[in-house]
């Protein structure tokens, strides 16, 4: 419960910044896109300072194997490499488009509400579930690749159609769905839908996998009905989750 409330918090807080911003205080498309960068590179950090009290905290066997810098590593990486893209939109683009004022007091209440979270969190995560850490990294990595590729491929179909007020509009309700969708309950059946079976049974194992003894790890094995592999992969996910959560020995 803590955890969901957290997340819920959490999300409202950095999406109730551009929202209203846009919406109500009349921020620049320039404005708008560097806020959205600063708030991914904040967001990394801080779920990286999560990671880091967690595993101290806690010395759940998912944190070994460098799972901390694999995050920090990739995470930054698609924030530098976007704020290269964003230097050249905002140089070449859109000239005379930042706000200053408008960026300091967007990024006060974004940094405002992340504090407060962490807070909040920090006083909870020695009880978390290395499930919930999971959560939150899969969670940030899907939004910085959704919100690069979504720049990316925005700004070249804004460059053709010259409306950057819908472009944003709808980018900014698209970000915040997706922030508050995170919260809801994945759809985990037991089962695999019967429509999914009949075709993947059609299909069969990928090209190659049948010739190697006893297929690749995460792949379909030879002669092995779909069926029967969602429930080994099941099973074998479950089976990496428990020991995830195992308490390592402290040295």
């Amino acid at each position: 419960m803590n955890t969901r409330f957290s997340r819920l918090f959490l999300a409202g807080g950095q999406n109730a910044v551009p929202l209203s911003g846009w919406f109500l205080a009349g921020w620049t498309p320039g404005t708008t896109l560097l806020l959205f960068w600063f708030e991914n590179l904040a967001l990394s950090i801080f779920l990286a300072a999560r990671i880091a009290a967690h595993w101290t905290a806690t010395r759940k066997r998912g944190h070994a194997g460098g799972f901390l810098k694999t995050f920090l590593l990739t995470a930054l990486a698609f924030t530098l490499a976007h704020g290269v893209f964003l230097f050249f939109v905002l140089g070449v683009l859109l000239k005379d488009t930042v706000s200053r004022e408008d960026v300091i007091a967007g990024l006060q209440w974004m940094l405002a509400a992340q504090v407060a979270s962490l807070a909040f969190d920090m006083w909870h995560i020695g009880g978390w579930p290395f499930a919930e850490i999971r959560a939150r990294t899969d969670w940030m990595m899907g939004r910085v690749v959704m919100v690069h590729l979504s720049i990316l491929f925005g700004m070249f179909l804004f460059m053709w159609m010259e409306q950057p007020w819908w472009f944003f509009s709808i980018f900014i309700g698209l970000k915040a769905m997706m922030d508050i969708g995170s919260l809801v309950p994945q759809w985990q059946p037991k089962e695999p839908p019967a429509w999914l079976v009949s075709t993947m049974n059609r299909i069969g194992p990928a090209p190659g996998v049948a010739k190697k003894k006893g297929g690749l790890a995460g792949q379909r094995k030879e002669d092995e009905t779909f069926t029967d592999y969602w429930h080994r992969t099941q099973a074998e996910e479950a089976k990496r989750f428990a020991r995830d959560e195992e308490v390592m020995e402290r040295a």
